[in-house]
């Protein structure tokens, strides 16, 4: 029987919160709290707490009128807990399930109200960041002014995303304002040295540039897997009139490194196997062969132009372009279990030997987005309209070269003789738990063992396109009433390509989809709200038949009630949901494995507090509860089960102290843990992956314009797997970082 939750503590939680509002009234009364209007969500302000965001409604709007569940994650809050990633910088977000593959170089991966999320549902400045499989962007989080997250279906105003939400990095821009800068050394773990530049400059009232630099490499916690990046950002303001206004942003990221991802058995990490644990540290792959080498770029603007009080005009777009080269090595099975060949790779059976396949990857992308929005202001009697009406494009074009089937990697210095077959070009065998990395790899066709080269690649061609329009009210009927609606129609086009064997896929697809919510907020500083929303995601495959395959569609209810307290500067929530997701795909597309497997229906309840209660305290906290299930299923054997890899349970909670006037004065001091649930390694619950609590710590002391700063993740160097699907994941290891920063 699956564990049912209940309002009971977060009520406490609320009740909690109103009461410290009242206790600390006069306490805080010399604490000056930001308002509304002095924030916005392209520049740092400088707190935990943010009171505005723009992702749910495409303008700055204050959290509380929102009626979905909103979360930021503030520069300050990635300035103390420095992340190397934005799945580290939202592992203290409610609902948020990050790195549960490890840390990985190649992509961000979350699980969003127990939903995966990968190519999809991670936006920039507003636009989507336009993903496919290895031809993902990731973006080095010191470039980011924050990070907001919209849970929930969220199709309306964005077109194709995911159920679980949208994750929006806002980037650092230039600031008309003022002149300041950054620079920052750090060390750590791994051998990591870093380099990070921030400098602004207001060349005057109307003109300002920014740029922002990266140059790193480190080790990792995986023998002689290493990564070296560079990043350059700048940006430019242009005021060109009191009514019209330009920002240019760009960047370039390139990235020289091995993988990260050690894809291993589930046999030696999660079951046992007769030789023990496969090691925390071993590298599955040649670090001389394997190779991921991404340079990204990308330039784009923001355009905003006031006609009147009543009437402005906003344009986003961004074009983007990738160059990829990956060569990875994962398991394939342990040598023993290999047809016909099992007992000639392991006569023995010791289960130490496993043979390994290859992912490759060669080629590009280019990316372009476009967003275009009226926004109409007006009233019809009492109620204030905010008119939000809209077109979108976005596209993406790959070029890739890759072989048919994943080859399998043999040691060249050691040809086989295969009964049968005859003398192949190597052995495929690999000894896990006592490794030697041969200098000559060889690729083996997976089914006839014949030597794959370079002529064996094909190249594919993909062109993805979406259409977007899209129309918004958000109607303030009353200053405490507030009702947003929404809808849009999709046009999408998905086709491949494999120019090698003349193989086309062309699927089309029409959509509407949309969204209601309302929020009142009481005299108590309570906000209770409702929303219904919709979402839709295209399926790129064919059924055995060759028909498009139906896109995966969602539905979403929710209420919750959110909390600013007015005598301390905080923001509290609670949220109850369930979505249902439909049109789910297994096997391969064009193939009879191929089906849509039916039905997943997540209901939880989340809630999060992050609050300065007083001039010295800063506290996060955040509680999720997931009830994943497959409701409809070809298989009836997995209806009632939990997806794999869904932690039903996740906790987190960090605080910060800072020391004011005495001895101490410029320190600070934080603490957080990290609690992840339970995961089970497949769709039928058969085997579980246990839960694991990581805890994080940070100090720096400020004197003048330098800052020392010493932050430790996984400070207990617990050993633990990330989740298992198929594969195992280990989980992150000790990382220790220290720094010092300079400003002005």
């Amino acid at each position: 029987m699956k564990p049912r939750f209940t309002l009971t503590p977060l009520s406490f939680a609320i009740a909690l919160a109103l009461s410290i509002n009242t206790a600390h009234a006069e306490e805080m009364g010399t604490l000056v709290i930001e308002g509304d209007t002095e924030q916005s969500s392209t520049t740092n302000n400088f707190n935990y707490v943010s009171n505005v965001a723009q992702t749910a409604t495409k303008t700055d709007e204050k959290i509380t009128k929102i009626p979905r569940a909103v979360s930021v994650v503030t520069r300050e809050q990635m300035d103390d807990r420095a992340p190397i990633s934005i799945s580290d910088a939202l592992q203290y977000t409610p609902s948020i399930q990050t790195n549960f593959y490890g840390e990985d170089n190649k992509q961000d991966w979350f699980v969003i109200r127990g939903f995966k999320q990968a190519n999809n549902g991670l936006y920039q400045d507003g636009t989507r960041l336009y993903s496919s499989g290895f031809y993902s962007w990731q973006i080095d989080p010191f470039m980011l002014e924050r990070i907001e997250v919209l849970r929930g279906p969220a199709s309306t105003l964005n077109g194709q995303t995911p159920p679980g939400g949208v994750v929006n990095v806002i980037s650092k821009r230039a600031q008309l304002e003022e002149d300041f800068g950054s620079v920052t050394g750090t060390v750590g773990s791994y051998d990591r040295k870093e380099i990070n530049l921030d400098v602004n400059k207001a060349i005057n009232d109307k003109l300002a540039f920014r740029m922002v630099a990266v140059t790193r490499e480190n080790g990792t916690k995986v023998d002689s897997v290493e990564a070296n990046r560079t990043l350059l950002a700048p940006s430019l303001a242009w005021k060109i009139s009191d009514d019209t206004k330009l920002t240019v942003l760009a960047s370039y990221q390139k990235d020289d490194s091995d993988p990260y991802l050690q894809f291993l058995p589930m046999e030696g990490t999660l079951t046992s196997n007769p030789n023990g644990k496969i090691g925390y540290d071993t590298a599955l792959g040649n670090a001389d062969w394997e190779t991921f080498q991404r340079e990204q770029t990308s330039v784009g603007y923001e355009l905003e132009h006031a006609f009147n009080d009543s009437l402005s005009f906003q344009q986003s777009a961004r074009f983007s372009h990738m160059d990829i080269n990956l060569r990875q090595m994962y398991f394939g099975q342990y040598s023993a279990d290999v047809n016909q060949v099992g007992p000639l790779l392991d006569p023995t059976g010791a289960r130490s030997n496993i043979v390994r396949a290859a992912s490759t990857a060669d080629g590009d992308s280019d990316a372009f987005n476009i967003d275009n929005r009226f926004i109409y202001k007006f009233n019809t009697g009492a109620a204030k309209h905010t008119l939000l009406a809209g077109i979108d494009y976005q596209s993406i074009d790959i070029n890739n070269k890759d072989y048919a089937s994943d080859p399998i990697t043999a040691d060249g210095n050691t040809p086989l003789a295969v009964p049968g077959i005859g003398t192949v070009a190597g052995n495929p065998n690999f000894n896990i738990y006592n490794p030697s990395y041969s200098n000559n790899i060889v690729l083996l066709n997976p089914t006839t063992l014949a030597t794959m080269t370079d002529a064996d690649l094909q190249t594919t061609k993909t062109k993805n396109r979406q259409l977007g329009f899209y129309l918004q009210d958000k109607a303030n009927i009353t200053d405490k009433f507030t009702v947003i609606a929404g809808a849009r129609y999709d046009d999408t086009s998905n086709e491949t390509n494999n120019t090698s064997t003349n193989t086309k896929t062309d699927i089309d697809l029409h959509q509407w989809t949309g969204n209601l919510g309302a929020s009142y907020q009481l005299d108590n500083g309570l906000v209770p709200y409702a929303n219904y929303a919709q979402s839709f995601n295209p399926v790129l495959a064919l059924d055995a038949d060759n028909n498009p395959a139906k896109p995966e569609k969602s539905d979403s209810y929710e209420v919750g009630i959110k909390f600013k307290p007015q005598s301390f500067d905080g923001q509290f929530g609670i949220a109850a949901y369930q979505v249902t997701k439909e049109n789910l795909k297994s096997g391969d597309s064009g193939t009879a494995s191929f089906r849509q497997i039916g039905e997943v229906r997540n209901r939880g309840i989340e809630f999060e507090a992050v609050a300065n209660l007083n001039r010295a305290v800063t506290l996060v906290g955040t509680l999720s509860y997931v009830d994943s299930e497959v409701t409809e299923d070809t298989n009836s054997a997995n209806v009632g089960k939990t997806p794999a890899q869904i932690a039903s349970k996740l906790a987190s909670v960090w605080s910060n102290y800072r020391f004011i006037d005495g001895i101490l004065d410029g320190l600070k001091v934080g603490a957080g843990v990290r609690y992840i649930g339970e995961t089970y390694a497949d769709n039928t619950e058969t085997n579980k992956v246990p839960s694991y609590a990581l805890v994080d710590a940070m100090a720096s002391y400020r004197v003048d314009n330098y800052k020392f700063q010493l932050v430790a993740k996984n400070l207990l160097d617990k050993e633990y797997i990330a989740t298992c699907s198929g594969f195992c994941y280990y989980g992150d290891s000790r990382n220790i970082m220290a720094s010092v920063t300079y400003d002005w």
